[in-house]
């Protein structure tokens, strides 16, 4: 058995609570060897979780359609209700698509842990960096599990309550008192009943599942960009620092490593700028809607459904906040390059290591970002703006009502 020190070297780590996520879903992704390529039966069971959300979703447009058509009022969970599992089924369908990227992904980080490895002085405080994204990681899964939790109690007590009086109720249900705020287009029996619940758990986990999941994945990512960005700035410093070295070897070395984390950059922007892009756009809304949420259920006396609506809002805006924080960090690291390798002794050196400097401090002037399906850069700047919109989205439907 490993000692813990023994396994904060390994990159298992620090992925591994995610790894096993995705494997009860069926997708086995893999850092330490190469696996083949996901066959559709892979990805079969986020396929059919997702199937439930897009049926989920039909049933609480009906019920919208229903409520508008005998001109009663929409209780506003639904529209939130409607965005997150939008937002949920998106996010579900993408990591699907781009799984076979999200394996070369951890293949090229898993190369990069074992080919450059921090000396010993530096290990501490370059794992430091890695334990606390993990625990920003398993601290926010924990969270949004318990606030699915949170959220669905009352409907999940209504059900136990009327499966423990189903003799005295002859066996029907009331359809209204299910998960999820639908309508059914049909008269419920006890069977439709179980099959309605039961789609309905599978979207609640799938939802927090590929929620939970593709945010961790892009803070891991970034972190481990970031991680060996650190390593790369170390060893361009302690090149220039040694005297009389001219080993042009070297110097190549550090340049090909800082090729290889671009490579790796733009892999991670390719596979989650689609996933952000619905991000921002839904969680705009989404913090909209909660706002509008907490002041009817407030006026109402409500004091719950404010509660809950607060802690829907905390979360979006932990969500957009998560992104924005780990790839504006990603963007610096890599910004900062070029400010080391130029503040370095470059000069003295003969000509040819001059122009290896200079390449890498051309490329590294060019500034890497994530964005939202190349739209705009995401980064701190960035959330003031989504905030800034949705405070217009719910002044523009206050001037509307």
């Amino acid at each position: 058995m490993k000692s813990q020190e023994d396994t904060k070297d390994d990159i298992e780590y620090y992925l591994g609570f995610i790894l096993k996520s995705l494997h009860t879903a069926g997708l086995k992704l893999s850092i330490s060897r190469k696996t083949d390529e996901f066959k559709f039966y892979h990805k079969l069971p986020t396929i059919i979780g997702c199937s439930i959300g897009i049926i989920i979703f039909f049933l609480q447009i009906y019920f919208i359609r229903d409520a508008l058509h005998n001109h009663t009022i929409l209780p506003i969970q639904i529209i939130s209700q409607v965005i997150t599992n939008l937002q949920s089924i998106s996010k579900g369908f993408l990591v699907v698509l781009k799984i076979n990227k999200i394996q070369r992904i951890l293949e090229q980080i898993g190369v990069l842990w074992k080919s450059y490895t921090p000396d010993e002085s530096n290990r501490a405080t370059l794992y430091s960096i890695l334990q606390r994204t993990l625990s920003i990681c398993k601290t926010y899964c924990a969270v949004l599990f318990v606030t699915l939790l949170i959220y669905y109690l009352q409907p999940i007590a209504n059900f136990l309550v009327q499966y423990r009086e189903r003799n005295g109720l002859n066996h029907t249900y009331d359809y209204t008192k299910t998960l999820l705020i639908i309508k059914v287009p049909f008269q419920v029996t006890l069977k439709r009943y179980f099959f309605i619940i039961s789609h309905e758990a599978v979207l609640l986990y799938t939802s927090a599942l590929y929620w939970g999941v593709s945010d961790t994945f892009f803070a891991c990512f970034t972190t481990q960009i970031c991680y060996h960005f650190k390593i790369l700035k170390y060893y361009t410093k302690v090149f220039f620092d040694v005297k009389n070295n001219n080993s042009r070897l070297n110097l190549v070395t550090l340049i090909k490593r800082h090729q290889d984390l671009l490579r790796l950059c733009e892999l991670t922007e390719d596979v989650f700028s689609p996933i952000i892009f619905s991000t921002m756009l839904s969680s705009a809304m989404n913090l909209c809607v909660n706002v509008i949420g907490v002041r009817e259920t407030i006026s109402n006396g409500s004091y719950r459904q404010t509660g809950m609506h607060l802690f829907l809002f905390v979360i979006t805006f932990i969500q957009i906040l998560f992104y924005c924080t780990f790839a504006e960090a990603m963007t610096e690291e890599a910004c900062t390059l070029a400010d080391l390798a130029y503040n370095l002794e470059w000069t003295s050196k003969d000509y040819k290591l001059r122009c290896y400097i200079q390449v890498i401090i051309l490329r590294a002037q060019k500034p890497i970002y994530c964005t939202a399906y190349g739209f705009f850069p995401i980064g701190i700047q960035k959330l003031t703006s989504v905030i800034n919109a949705s405070f217009s989205y719910y002044m523009m439907l206050q001037t509307v009502s």
